[in-house]
């Protein structure tokens, strides 16, 4: 039988909303943020409060296990084909905090690079607006496309114009997976498909039966 996910909505090779109840993984991690991440990696970026935890930093080490562990049980849950074990290793974990009426202009990802994302909404209203290439000047926003107010976890195509107009009473914080080795077309086939699919083509070096024990 086919456990392939379907999806609430879907805007081309934009953005995909999942049809999956994710209120047990937004209190885990809203729970987790309060305990270990608030007060210990945040750092302002272009007027929102970020929190960024990266592989291969000792020091996030201990957090960024954590999230990868949830990442993956998430995958599982959701019915997500992708071999995480391909590609844990490249996972970037942004918590994306933006106070009352915040604003983010619209942009595609530059300052940090990957080809998808998955956003998990944990606080306020999560609305994201997506735009289409200025035809004068593909480096710059062109007109408005869509505005969606999503409440599953989205694959956001994040070298697509998107951006946030948060103009409520109320924060909004969302987690951000930053997918530097899944394009958007294969994110979006894992969740329709039965079988595994696969980012590269070749097997990866590490094991978790032999050799030394693996530790993330």
């Amino acid at each position: 039988m086919s456990t392939a996910r379907k999806f609430k909505r879907r805007f081309g090779n934009r953005l995909v909303e999942l049809d999956f109840d994710c209120t047990e993984y937004r209190k885990k991690i809203n729970t987790f943020f309060n305990e270990y991440i608030e007060h210990k990696f945040e750092d302002n970026t272009g007027g929102q409060q970020t929190y960024h935890l990266d592989y291969g930093d000792i020091s996030q080490m201990k957090e960024w296990i954590w999230l990868a562990n949830t990442f993956g049980e998430f995958l599982k849950d959701s019915n997500c084909m992708l071999d995480l074990n391909e590609f844990k290793h490249l996972l970037k974990f942004t918590f994306i905090r933006m106070p009352p009426h915040g604003d983010l202009p619209p942009h595609t990802a530059s300052f940090i690079r990957a080809m998808s994302s998955i956003n998990i909404p944990l606080r306020g209203r999560t609305r994201i607006d997506l735009y289409e290439d200025n035809p004068n000047d593909p480096q710059t926003h062109g007109k408005s496309l869509e505005c969606h107010h999503y409440t599953s976890p989205i694959l956001l195509n994040v070298n697509q114009f998107h951006g946030v107009r948060n103009n409520i009473d109320e924060e909004r914080m969302i987690l951000k997976i930053h997918l530097g080795a899944v394009s958007m077309e294969k994110l979006i086939k894992s969740f329709q498909t039965s079988q595994v699919v696969k980012i590269f083509d070749h097997e990866m070096p590490w094991s978790y039966e032999r050799g030394t024990k693996q530790r993330i």
